[in-house]
């Protein structure tokens, strides 16, 4: 699922980038991948929404100097 989203931004480091070399590896290895092409077969409660958003999940804000 991450694949459509990391694809562009790799794409997008220039080859005079100290990150241009592990942009290509990263590249390589996202090709044994295949991208999912609908994101709502992915449950509203899968950790993955929370990168991809769509998360039924809300934060909840922790006080734990109660």
């Amino acid at each position: 699922m991450l694949k459509k989203y990391a694809l562009p931004l790799l794409e997008e480091v220039e080859n005079t980038s100290s990150y241009f070399a592990e942009a290509k590896r990263l590249l390589k290895f996202l090709n044994y991948f295949v991208p999912l092409k609908r994101e709502d077969e992915i449950p509203r409660t899968s950790i993955l929404r929370e990168f991809i958003g769509g998360s039924s999940f809300h934060e909840e804000i922790l006080d734990f100097d109660k």
